[in-house]
């Protein structure tokens, strides 16, 4: 093999041919080709080796990225509710503020979120997490110390409390509120004076706080109507009444049945149309029906 050069023949029917000639350096050029391709294994062997922990720890980080996003989803929409219970308390204690004379909520200028803030909510996830949730619990706890000082104030004057209609009239759900509105009896809008709660006809309705029945009886576009007078300047109309069962002058108590809802008068179904009127002008009855 390590002859200069060698010819190499074969023997067929045409006679002796010549197909290859063997020189020395081919050898030599062999040999460091595989003296190279074992180099280079024995370089990049370490490398290939180590692949599979690299991989590994990829595929782990990966998983890890997975399960910390989930729970950062997760911990965003219990802070979502967070905040939704923040301001149902909140609106709870502004009804009670209502019902008290108490200052209402806001009024000490107190700062607070009232969404998730954006980097949190969005791709930042995470990011001002603490300060929102330092925030929430400030709230929160503004929000428990009113609520005490409101019961306090509650037992102190449970009259005036009685008094005010703080009560649903009816157990339903609001179908039409407070303002302006499209008209439910074709094009155009005009204001709603109160607020339409949808129940079964033959339901119960009761009086929203203590008074004193001033109307009831029929009138024009209400059907069947009683009107309650409270303290503080107060009044009550309940409407599309079924039955009345309450005479004018007759006082009632928080919570006493006075007639049935049903669907007299200018309406488009059954419900009951209730008013709140502080001086004879209409307010949201929202502000004092407590949920």
């Amino acid at each position: 093999m390590l002859e200069r050069e060698l010819d190499i023949f074969v023997r067929d029917g045409q006679g002796v041919r010549r197909i290859f000639t063997y020189r020395r350096w081919m050898f030599f050029g062999l040999v460091a080709g595989l003296c190279g391709l074992l180099a280079t294994a024995a370089v990049l062997w370490p490398y290939r080796a180590g692949q599979e922990g690299v991989e590994a720890r990829r595929r782990a980080a990966l998983a890890r990225l997975a399960d910390l996003k989930a729970a950062g989803l997760a911990l965003r929409d219990r802070a979502g509710r967070l905040v939704g219970e923040a301001a149902r308390i909140a609106a709870f204690n502004g009804k009670l503020a209502v019902m008290v004379d108490a200052p209402r909520e806001g009024q000490d200028g107190a700062a607070f979120p009232d969404r998730l803030p954006p980097a949190f909510s969005e791709d930042g996830l995470g990011r001002g997490l603490g300060d929102f949730l330092g925030a929430l619990g400030t709230r929160l706890a503004a929000q428990e110390a009113m609520q005490q000082e409101l019961f306090h104030l509650l037992s102190e004057r449970k009259l005036a409390f009685l008094a005010k209609p703080s009560l649903w009239p009816a157990r339903g759900y609001i179908t039409s509120g407070f303002g302006a509105r499209s008209s439910p009896f074709g094009r155009g809008g005009d204001y709603h004076n109160g607020v339409d709660i949808k129940v079964p006809s033959g339901s119960p309705v009761s009086a929203a706080g203590a008074g004193r029945v001033t109307e009831a009886g029929t009138m024009s576009g209400y059907g069947l109507r009683i009107v309650v007078a409270h303290d503080f300047g107060l009044e009550t109309v309940y409407a599309h009444l079924q039955k009345i069962e309450v005479k004018p002058g007759q006082e009632v108590k928080r919570g006493q049945r006075i007639g049935l809802s049903g669907n007299s008068g200018r309406t488009t179904g059954a419900h009951l149309h209730y008013e709140v009127r502080a001086a004879g002008t209409p307010i949201n009855p929202r502000q004092y029906m407590l949920d």
